[in-house]
Parts: structure tokens; sequence; C-alpha cells
């Protein structure tokens, strides 16, 4: 996608694709924190972008390069993560505490879950806006 279709909402679409961009890094940020404890946050974007936050005008979300380069980053993050990631480790409990998840385990398995969600939803607007298919 390029220009201005990111900012697109076709008829029937409830998000346009900045805003699961930026959800997704967003996302991945809480994700993280749940693993590591460490706060991996963009200022800011809970109110864009978090659990049960409703699109707003698409205008106000950060650039594509912006949002890209957070989930790239956030994605290095998790890589290494996992690198040292044990057993153990996994099967403990998350380091912030949450009523959904017993493990870290639990919480990648639901991470995976998300992004393929989201993905496809992106990969469904791609095709109301005339693009290519892209999978």
């Amino acid at each position: 996608m390029e220009g201005d279709d990111w900012l697109q909402r076709p008829a029937g679409t409830p998000n346009p694709a900045i805003w699961i961009l930026g959800h997704l890094a967003h996302s991945r940020a809480a994700f993280l924190e749940m693993l590591t404890g460490q706060r991996m946050h963009e200022e800011g974007w809970d109110a864009l972008a978090g659990l049960g936050v409703d699109p707003q005008d698409a205008s106000v979300y950060p650039d594509v390069d912006t949002c890209r380069g957070v989930l790239d980053a956030r994605l290095r993050d998790l890589k290494s993560y996992l690198e040292t990631a044990s057993e153990a480790d996994l099967e403990s409990q998350p380091c912030v505490s949450s009523k959904f998840f017993k493990t870290k385990a639990a919480i990648l398995v639901q991470l995976s879950h998300h992004e393929a969600h989201h993905t496809g939803a992106l990969s469904m607007l791609r095709r109301l806006l005339g693009k290519e298919r892209i999978i």
C-alpha cells in the first residue's frame, strides 16, 4: 500500500490500515511487557491503538514509516527475548499480572493469533482498495 491507501476506510471496514499497523506495533509492546517486565510502549500510542480503542480520524496517527519502525523494533525485541528464553521461563507466570495468561508460552500463542488476525484484516483492506494479492 502507498500514500493515502493507509488512511482509507472502505465501506464496511472498521479500521484503516494505519490504525492496524499502529495497533500491531503497540500490541507487540504490550505482549513484550508481559514477557519481560520492561515497558516498551511508545508515548501517547495507548490512546490511539490500545486495547478496545476505537479508531480515530486516520490523520492523528503517526506516519507509516514511524509505525513500521516501531513494529520492526518490537520484532527485534521479541527475537532477542526468544533467543534467551528457557523452557522454564516460558512455563513461568507473566512478569505483569494478567487474568488471561497463566504462562509466558500462552502469551506467545495469543501474540501469534493476534498478528494473524490483523494481518488478514490488512490483506482484506488491500483487496477492497483494488490492490493485488500478496498472500
